[in-house]
């Protein structure tokens, strides 16, 4: 029988593929990103980062608030492109030897490195003041125009609030109580309240009676004060400028309701007299119109706290500028 010969093929499953381009093309990819990485990263670590832009400044007044001319704010710094604030550039054209400043300055505990140069121009301008004035009223910025160069007290209990320290324009106090009853259109701070009330109790028991005129005001009540002849009489503040709208400030009635406060009647030198002892002051005395911009007004009494009235009460402080000045972190 013959035999034929079998010829044996493998049974193929398919064609076998190259795996090696594949490989080369991811390993390619994750060196590109990586390279890509440490670059972006040395770059930000070497390059200076650009300035912030600088921030957008609005000069007009809030809403609703119109019919008064509001101060410009503080200029930028002439990095941004504005014109500098001349004040610092003055600061910055000259160079302070503070080794020549006169002992009777440095000494002074409220004396304020940075405002050498200030104090410097005006005792020169002022050579009838000591040294501690000079100081104290730099610090308090009564020793320029009123409503020339203004600062803004953010604070959110603000003590000093006058020509040269405004409030911020979204300034609000934190609450806000009846003086008298439930119903009385006069508001305050719940600390001025409770001292008034106090204080209305003891002059009761002395024979007099306490009434508030005027309490807490808005910006806009302020503004209309301010346009119905407040400017020219000088009784009454700028918007922003007026502590009314802190709720520490408040107005009393005179005798009987006839009239404001007056000095000269015995609630009024009794109110002036004793007002210390429950946390108020007389905040524009006569012998300091010249200091806080306004008239006298023996009827307009600000509650500042017990220790600070009795502190100017008994160091004989008649401005709450020369108490601020005396103390700049209190303001």
């Amino acid at each position: 029988m013959r035999r034929t010969k079998r010829t044996y093929r493998p049974y193929r499953t398919g064609k076998r593929r190259n795996m090696k381009p594949r490989l080369f093309i991811a390993l390619a990819a994750t060196l590109g990103v990586g390279l890509a990485g440490y670059l972006a990263i040395c770059t930000a670590l070497t390059d200076t980062p650009a300035a912030p832009p600088a921030e957008r400044i609005s000069l007009s007044a809030p809403a609703g608030i119109s019919g008064v001319s509001f101060e410009a704010p503080p200029k930028a710094s002439p990095a941004s492109g504005t014109q500098p604030d001349k004040r610092a550039l003055r600061q910055e054209s000259y160079i302070v030897d503070f080794d020549a400043i006169p002992l009777e300055y440095t000494r002074l505990p409220f004396y304020i490195p940075e405002n050498s140069l200030l104090y410097a121009e005006f005792s020169q301008s002022r050579p009838d003041l000591d040294p501690e004035a000079v100081v104290w009223m730099v610090n308090a910025f009564v020793h320029v125009p009123f409503y020339s160069e203004i600062q803004v007290n953010y604070s959110p209990n603000p003590l000093l609030i006058t020509p040269a320290f405004r409030l911020p324009y979204d300034f609000a106090p934190t609450a806000l109580v009846p003086v008298n009853h439930d119903d009385c259109p006069h508001l305050a701070t719940p600390e001025t309240v409770a001292a008034f009330r106090e204080m209305r109790y003891s002059a009761r028991a002395a024979g007099f009676n306490l009434s508030v005129v005027s309490g807490h005001r808005t910006s806009q009540r302020q503004l209309r004060l301010w346009n119905n002849g407040g400017r020219r009489d000088g009784r009454i503040a700028r918007p922003y400028h007026s502590e009314h709208q802190t709720g520490r400030a408040l107005d009393f009635w005179g005798p009987g309701g006839r009239g404001l406060m007056d000095s000269n009647s015995p609630v009024g030198r009794w109110a002036a007299a004793n007002a210390h002892h429950y946390g108020f002051i007389v905040r524009y005395r006569a012998e300091a119109t010249h200091i806080t911009g306004y008239i006298y007004e023996p009827w307009h009494f600000t509650y500042v706290g017990l220790e600070i009235s009795l502190y100017m009460h008994n160091n004989n402080i008649l401005s709450l500028e020369e108490f601020v000045g005396r103390n700049p972190d209190l303001r």
